[in-house]
């Protein structure tokens, strides 16, 4: 059985249906969060927190779910549009190709990919992550130690792959943009027996698009192929496979100076570069997973699942490094780099949900184990000292072109790193129902990390345990609203090198979150508060790019992060629905001295979505964050406070064909695009999507 809806988002707790969007008829029985949708509405079940398949409002931490109707309605072709309108997160794009994110002031390091833990030893987001591939993305933010086996209290982002519906459907849609940016996907699924046993899934993506940076264009694919089926009524499989392949030519490895000798801010125009003509970055993702889900008794399944990931990304690098003086401009020089990361790993993971009898209620149990081996090495292509590449640079404020710099005479590679990193994960949780108002989790994680090879010339071994405990409760004040509170602890091994070029180590803490959630008798609007405090030391941050060593020292800071939460969302009026979040947040030292301070400490977010007629549909999307600061050795750099909007218009012509038109930073408001680093390039101008969807 399957119905038709639209969700616009899940703020927290539940999802809402809306209009004319084919969910997937879940038939094979999945522990893990899924959507549920009964009628005209919908109930979250989000397994993301604790591994437990608990409803959202059950769940004793603050979780979001963003589903394929606002990736769609929105024109989020790439994960960091999606996230930017998630409550309390912030995408920092410190390179036109490097991507970090964080929540509650901490870097969210832990990604999963239908509740399957990807290890953080991959690293940063490379490139623009595509979303075809995804039915819906869930955030969890908080201590998330028995989702991902580490206690990073920031949180974890899990996205949910497209699976077969039982249903014999193809769509395809079409998308012109500012830039010259040309899109096309497809989506085909269908069933592969009579009795809809047997279901395949194939999406997939192509884009070719220049861009507002001077020089910058890229290009990337994305397909995906998913197999679901039973082999008997007791024992479902599924098996896929995954690429996105991109490049990106004229890429910004580091940023803009933002300081000149005197300390004053650098405005620099919208197209601003310091790159040249010759730079690209290539990245080529592959996976391959399979997995077998056994029932083998009333209410008891075991899963396992198996992932082979193969990574690979070489790069054609220039850095701009230096402080332009104030007077003249001059004072930058060049660093080329050349290089060629590859990463090859398998992740085993293994689970055992079921029921128990304990005070005469059904309680749940889940255990876990994985297993994570990988290999990663990097290859460096040296240039001669004596080449132009290194040379003192013109003033950028004369206008670059992007053949300031001549192609580098890179030389036969060199092994810079090789590592090979091993993960035990084992875990286990309990939900268990005290009364008919009270719930108690309990639950433990165990992670074992052991590290050989080198980086750099230095050693990068590493030998690490812990066991972290997670405790949550959620009492029913009322029908309809839980009050809830969790405690975690920290445990998040760091592969980072400090500045005495030995590994940092673990970050070690504590994390607490408490609040109230509450949704209305038909289930259709929701609501949460939430109270959060977590305290890290050892906390890996950047003390400074090292030019010598050719990569980022870092240092082991206190940080305590305490503060704020509220998120609403559903209908609020008939064809009238939100969803929106306000996070305050402090961030402190030891000594009580703010740190981390390219982090807003006060963020908004609002997705509103409007139906007047049955064919036309309206909506907004509008991010504000208050005003941000990094300091260096020659000054502060500032941003002010900002608001970004964007504005949505759809019409759905027939059952089959619908048109949608979305206009970015409706304002054309200058921004930067992040402070991680002192370095930054402004965020993109005003930009209009057009697109034409077909369904058959």
């Amino acid at each position: 059985m399957s119905h038709r809806f639209r969700i616009l988002a899940v703020s927290s707790l539940a999802s809402f249906a809306f209009a004319s969007h084919t969910a997937r008829a879940d038939e094979v029985e999945d522990t893990e969060n899924r959507i549920i949708v009964r009628g005209e509405r919908a109930e979250g079940i989000a397994s993301g927190a604790t591994g437990l398949p608990l409803a959202i409002i059950d769940t004793p931490q603050s979780v979001t779910v963003i589903d394929r109707g606002v990736l769609d309605d929105f024109a989020f072709d790439e994960v960091n549009d999606v996230l930017r309108y998630v409550t309390g997160v912030n995408v920092e794009e410190a390179e036109t190709d490097r991507t970090y994110y964080n929540a509650r002031g901490f870097d969210i390091t832990e990604a999963m990919v239908d509740g399957i833990q990807i290890p953080n030893i991959w690293g940063p987001s490379i490139g623009s992550l595509d979303t075809v591939m995804w039915d819906s993305i869930e955030v969890v933010r908080g201590a998330n130690g028995l989702l991902s086996g580490v206690g990073n209290p920031s949180g974890t982002i899990n996205y949910r792959r497209k699976h077969s519906t039982g249903e014999r459907r193809v769509t395809g849609e079409l998308t012109a943009a500012s830039w010259n940016r040309v899109r096309g996907e497809v989506d085909i699924d269908m069933p592969l027996t009579a009795d809809d046993s047997w279901g395949l899934r194939v999406v997939g993506a192509a884009q070719n698009s220049d861009s507002y940076l001077r020089d910058y264009r890229s290009n990337r694919t994305a397909i995906q192929a998913v197999i679901d089926g039973r082999i008997a009524e007791n024992l479902a499989i599924s098996f896929g496979y995954a690429r996105q392949e991109g490049t990106s030519r004229g890429v910004l490895w580091g940023a803009l100076p933002l300081l000149d000798s005197a300390g004053n801010q650098l405005d620099w125009d919208f197209s601003t570069s310091n790159t040249q003509d010759w730079t690209y970055w290539k990245s080529k993702d592959q996976t391959a997973f399979a997995e077998a889900t056994w029932t083998f008794a009333p209410g008891w399944s075991v899963k396992s699942h198996l992932t082979r990931r193969i990574n690979d990304e070489p790069s054609r690098l220039f850095y701009v490094y230096g402080t332009p003086n104030a007077e003249t401009g001059l004072g930058l020089y060049g660093y080329p780099g050349g290089y060629l990361s590859t990463a090859r790993g398998w992740i085993w993971d293994n689970r055992l949900d079921g029921t128990y009898k304990l005070f005469g209620r059904d309680q749940k149990l889940t255990i876990g184990v994985q297993r994570t081996t990988a290999k990663f090495g990097y290859l460096t292509y040296p240039v001669p000292t004596s080449d132009p590449a290194w040379g003192a640079l013109p003033a950028l404020q004369s206008g670059w072109d992007g053949t300031e710099v001549p192609y580098p005479a890179f030389g036969d590679p060199v092994e810079s790193a090789r590592i090979n990193d091993k993960q035990w994960r084992v875990r286990a949780a309990t939900d268990m129902e005290l009364t008919d108002r009270l719930s108690l989790i309990l639950g433990a994680n165990y992670v074992d990390v052991n590290t050989t090879g080198f980086t750099f010339g230095v050693s990068a071994a590493r030998s690490e345990s812990a066991v972290s405990p997670f405790v949550g409760a959620t009492f029913k004040v009322l029908p309809g609203v839980n009050l809830y509170a969790s405690y975690s602890d920290i445990f998040n091994p760091q592969k980072e090198l400090g500045t005495n070029l030995k590994p940092v180590g673990s970050a070690k803490g504590k994390s607490w979150e408490a609040g109230l959630k509450g949704e209305a008798t038909d289930k259709a609007l929701f609501g949460s508060l939430a109270l959060f405090r977590s305290e890290q030391s050892n906390l890996a941050e950047a003390a400074g790019y090292d030019v010598t060593l050719g990569q980022t020292l870092y240092n082991g800071i206190f940080v305590r992060s305490q503060g704020v939460e509220a998120e609403v969302g559903g209908r609020i009026a008939p064809g009238l629905t939100l969803q929106g979040g306000v996070t305050h947040l402090s961030l402190e030292g030891r000594n009580g001295d703010p740190v981390r301070t390219y982090v807003p400490r006060t963020t908004a977010n609002l997705l509103v979505r409007w139906e007047p007629t049955e064919q036309l549909q309206l909506g907004a999307a509008m991010r504000w964050q208050d005003a941000i600061f990094i300091t260096n050795s020659v000054g502060t750099i500032r941003q002010d406070d900002y608001a970004t909007l964007q504005l949505q218009a759809g019409y759905k012509l027939s059952e089959n064909v619908s048109f949608n038109l979305n206009v970015a930073n409706v304002t054309n408001h200058k921004h930067l695009a992040s402070l991680y680093w002192d370095q930054s390039f402004n965020a993109a101008p005003r930009s209009v999507t057009g697109s034409i969807r077909m369904t058959f």
